[in-house]
């Protein structure tokens, strides 16, 4: 026998032994883990600013209050959105997709620090929900990427998704997970029990969910996610971003039935000579209604 063939004999005893992988084994599948979790009875999770600002998800001490006005002119339009009159069969407008054209445009960095802006609002609450299932970052940067979350809901029909999410040491934020990764991940955001779950967190229409999203030409999933949701913010890094790139991003979402709007970032002066901005805001169209 030859060295190949002993190789080949090899390989197919191992195969033989190896255990065939399953759906299930790319979901979380630890039950007792989950089951003995009830809504309500964790510690809230510690959010340490100097930690957050070493993992890349809040901005140097120097730049805070900066960037923290321009969240602030970018959370009022996504406010009166929620009080405006929507079609009847369109998504709630508390449902907030943030993503991308291309990864490195600071999608989760935005998203981030958009949900901790949001979260200072009275009468808001915030669900930051990871839906970036593919590079789940800030369930990593958090510390959570073990935990039971999004994928974990949509694989078990049974879960409560309110003992998935996990509240911080910010009274009206809490964070759902991402959970394992699935390679059926794109077919179960779109399906009847993403729809059920989301249906049941945003039940409350005071509190807002807020997507951060996989970059749109990266993967399919955020076409999927983009169908659930009622407002997508598409963040375009200035002098970065290819126009060609936000075009071909935008035209996987133009049959959302959402409001599209494009957040400009680490721009210069994007609000006139007088006023040099980080962050600008603007609708994807003059008028969607045409």
């Amino acid at each position: 026998m030859s060295i190949v063939e002993k190789a080949a004999e090899r390989l197919k005893r191992q195969d033989r032994r190896r255990p065939v992988a399953t759906f299930e084994d790319e979901t979380f599948n630890d039950q007792y883990a989950f089951e003995s979790r009830e809504p309500g009875q964790r510690e809230p999770l510690e959010l340490d600013d100097v930690r957050l600002r070493r993992v890349g998800l809040l901005p140097p001490e120097s730049m805070a209050q900066w960037i923290g006005r321009e969240l602030q002119r970018i959370k009022r339009p996504i406010l009166n959105a929620l009080n405006a009159e929507a079609p009847i069969d369109a998504p709630p407008a508390n449902r907030i997709m943030v993503t991308s054209a291309n990864p490195g445009e600071g999608k989760s960095f935005t998203t981030f620090n958009l949900a901790m802006s949001l979260a200072n609002e009275l009468d808001h609450s915030v669900l930051l929900i990871d839906g970036d299932v593919a590079k789940p970052g800030i369930s990593r940067s958090l510390g959570l990427e073990r935990e039971p979350g999004l994928m974990h809901l949509l694989t078990h029909a049974d879960a409560d998704p309110e003992a998935c999410v996990v509240p911080t040491s910010e009274p009206r934020l809490s964070i759902l997970p991402a959970g394992r990764r699935s390679r059926r991940a794109a077919e179960s955001l779109s399906s009847r029990r993403m729809r059920s779950v989301l249906d049941e967190l945003s039940a409350d229409p005071a509190r807002i969910l807020l997507f951060d999203s996989a970059p749109l030409l990266a993967t399919a999933e955020s076409q999927s996610l983009a169908v659930n949701v009622g407002q997508i913010l598409m963040v375009v890094r200035a002098e970065h971003t290819e126009k060609r790139a936000v075009e071909a991003a935008l035209s996987l979402i133009e049959p959302a039935a959402a409001e599209i709007s494009l957040i400009l970032s680490q721009g210069h002066q994007l609000f006139g000579e007088r006023h040099a901005g980080y962050y600008g805001m603007y609708p994807a169209e003059p008028d969607r209604s045409e």
